[in-house]
């Protein structure tokens, strides 16, 4: 009654593993068909900026603000709970950016 032959149990696990190793081959084909690349300048600006996420600036969060800042012209001072010094960080550290890109 409870007799489980070969084939019940392999053609499963086959099944299975050739599933899996499908969907294995297309993930990495399509994560390099889909590769986005990422501006190095707004994680860098993400960093410097205080972490809060508090939306005091307009933005959902800091690294909203931060792409805003970069690609948009945004001025660091819309940012209010910055510090001084924090904000001249950003501003020195886009102006070497900008200085780099025009050479």
């Amino acid at each position: 009654m409870f007799l489980i032959t070969v084939n019940q149990i392999l053609v499963p696990i086959l099944v299975l593993a050739i599933t899996g190793f499908i969907f294995g081959v297309l993930i990495a084909i399509l994560s390099k068909v889909f590769y986005v690349e990422v501006d190095n300048r707004v994680e860098t600006v993400t960093e410097m900026l205080p972490g809060y996420n508090c939306g005091a600036c307009g933005k959902p969060g800091c690294s909203a603000m931060a792409n805003a800042i970069v690609n948009e012209g945004v001025p660091v001072s819309n940012c209010k709970p910055i510090k001084q010094d924090q904000a001249e960080l950003i501003r020195e550290f886009l102006r070497k950016q900008e200085e780099t890109a025009n050479s």
